[in-house]
């Protein structure tokens, strides 16, 4: 149980990273286990927990994050690396008049991306 429990926390905190870096908001769990490298009978059940607690959806080979699923990612991965991280978030910089400041913000902030 301890295990599944892992697995989907993980999954979580990864589906959350992915999506504020634009790397997908729907991903498979192949994409996820580029990352992860669970076990796929681990993958299955806990992808399939997490769609029965309505924290993800699925859509043929894919999954995305539900509204519920955005703020329990963002709230594990903000737990897990709140240290490594030294402010509220990395994916916000620190004008308190940006867009990103915003609590309910769960993109990139603009300004932390490289100018082209």
């Amino acid at each position: 149980m301890t295990d599944l429990l892992r697995a989907q926390d993980e999954i979580l905190q990864m589906m959350f990273w992915m999506r504020g870096e634009h790397l997908g908001d729907s991903v498979s769990p192949e994409q996820l286990n580029r990352f992860l490298k669970l076990d796929a009978e681990e993958m299955d059940a806990a992808l399939e927990r997490l769609v029965g607690r309505t924290l993800l959806v699925a859509s043929g080979e894919t999954f995305r994050l539900t509204e519920r699923g955005i703020e329990e990612g963002k709230r594990r991965f903000m737990d897990e690396f709140s240290t490594v991280l030294g402010k509220e978030s990395h994916l916000a910089c620190s004008d308190p008049l940006c867009g990103c400041s915003n609590e309910s913000f769960d993109g990139v902030c603009t300004s932390l991306l490289p100018e082209a």
